[in-house]
């Protein structure tokens, strides 16, 4: 320590000696110091939570698998809706001494389950030897339609039905997925803000530390302070630097796990933009109207209630494939013989046939148990329905209790910061008329810390709880609430 520096505080000291053995009277407070964040690395591309909720609903690797389950069921919907569309085939064959054209068609019935199918045939015989030379026509129509088992809009769309449900399912997982890494977004960008905020808390108490070292320092020189003033003063410095180190490692690992939600490298330089800790100010609607809220809106209630119509639909299949098979099929026909086409055709044979055929296996076991099986999913389902909606309604009571916890704890944390500053003023200004040794000033800096560290991570838990009760509430509209 210079000598003019030890002389300085001893004649500092001398000057309030006239003090000593009193308590000083604490000054007015200072304006409260602003806790000045870190910035983002130069030449970093910064940006917005809105950006940033943006791009990772375009590139993060678990919504691009989420998408392309949801365009494979869009596929299978299709495919489904295919069987009512007419399917037709046509059909050519060539020999040495006949030609054949041909064409099916089919149609599956809408609403009533039957099938119609239709064949079309001219068959063209070359002359060969003696046999002379003709050709054939043949035209037929059947309508295939059940009467008791397979009859009605059940049976018909049940396939129909379950692949535009799948397909829902998927878009329903989809979309809460997308609300799910939204929120996940909003969490490590405001890690990255707090971490930042954390750091310039470090820096700030880095410089008071290494402060009061000098001056224990200097008191030591004059023999104000013993050398276990400095030991403490120094410790203290070490720490602070170490808590430095540590907080700028997390921050580095804060980035990476932001980058990585948004299906970037690790080593890209991409960051959130500088940013102010925001406020901690919201009002809540009553907790029964919350739940009600929740209860209409969640994905995940309307898929329970969808899944209990799915199960009744199935066991009402499985009670109707308990009937006996009664179909009724109509046939025309209309066979032609001729030396061309045109005489094939005028000179056809027009034939109308009706069949009435039944059967009913005697053996059941499998048919039985499908319904009984089916009976039991209903119940089940139904089950999971309430199951459900308890777990909604819990949800949103925690969510609640966490944004008013955080609001309670964020005013009684201002206050601790308010008490730790004036601490720490009390504690250097003893220690600067020698009326205590400056472990009281190491103790107040470690409180003031530790406050505004907490003030820190509530104000920005807070965000995340607030997108979080969006979400639980199943009105987290990403488009509105992330606008640019």
């Amino acid at each position: 320590m210079p000598p003019l520096r030890a002389l300085m505080c001893l004649t500092s000291l001398l000057a309030a000696s006239s003090s000593l053995g009193q308590e000083p009277e604490l000054p007015p407070p200072p304006p409260e110091e602003e806790v000045v964040a870190e910035g983002p690395e130069p030449g970093a591309r910064t940006l917005t939570l809105a950006e940033a909720v943006e791009l990772a609903v375009r590139k993060n690797f678990g919504l691009l698998d989420q998408a392309d389950s949801v365009q494979a069921s869009h596929w299978n919907e299709n495919t489904a809706e295919a069987q009512f569309r007419p399917r037709l085939t046509p059909r050519y064959q060539a020999s040495d001494d006949q030609s054949l054209f041909a064409l099916d068609a089919s149609q599956r019935l809408p609403w009533l389950g039957g099938s119609l199918t239709g064949t079309a045939a001219y068959r063209s015989i070359d002359q060969v030897g003696p046999s002379p030379a003709g050709s054939s026509t043949d035209f037929r129509l059947a309508l295939s339609q059940p009467l008791l088992r397979g009859f009605g809009p059940n049976t018909t769309y049940y396939d129909l039905r379950n692949a535009r449900r799948a397909r829902q399912r998927q878009e329903r997982a989809f979309e809460v997925q997308r609300q799910v890494v939204a929120v996940t977004v909003a969490r490590a960008y405001y890690a990255v803000v707090r971490q930042r905020a954390l750091m310039g808390v470090s820096r700030q108490s880095l410089r008071r530390t290494r402060g009061l070292r000098e001056a224990s320092e200097a008191r030591m020189q004059v023999g104000l302070a013993s050398k276990l003033d400095v030991f403490r003063a120094e410790l203290q410095a070490s720490q602070t630097e170490d808590a430095l180190v540590q907080a700028q490692a997390t921050l580095e690992e804060s980035k990476e796990a932001f980058r990585a939600l948004l299906g970037m490298a690790p080593s890209e330089p991409v960051e959130p933009e500088a940013s102010t800790l925001p406020e901690a100010e919201i009002e809540l609607a009553p907790l029964a109207e919350l739940i009600r809220t929740a209860l209409e809106h969640r994905l995940e209630v309307q898929e329970a209630r969808d899944q209990i119509d799915d199960a009744r639909r199935t066991a009402s299949l499985a009670k109707q494939n308990l009937l006996p098979q009664l179909d009724l099929t109509v046939a025309v026909s209309r066979l032609g013989f001729g030396a061309g086409l045109g005489d094939s055709i005028d000179q056809g044979d027009t034939q109308v046939n009706v069949f009435l055929s039944t059967s009913y296996p005697l053996e059941r076991s499998a048919d039985r148990a499908n319904k009984a099986i089916s009976e039991l999913e209903v119940e089940a389902q139904r089950r999971a329905l309430t199951q459900r909606e308890q777990d909604v309604e819990g949800e949103v009571r925690s969510a609640v209790r966490n944004i008013e916890r955080i609001q309670k704890s964020v005013e009684l944390q201002r206050k601790n910061v308010t008490l730790a500053e004036q601490q720490l003023r009390l504690a250097t200004l003893r220690y600067q008329r020698g009326l205590a040794s400056n472990f009281d000033v190491v103790d107040a800096e470690g409180n003031l810390v530790t406050a505004r560290s907490l003030l820190v991570g509530l104000l920005t838990d807070f965000q995340v709880a607030r997108v979080q009760l969006l979400r639980v509430l199943g009105t987290l509209d990403l488009a509105a609430e992330f606008a640019p």
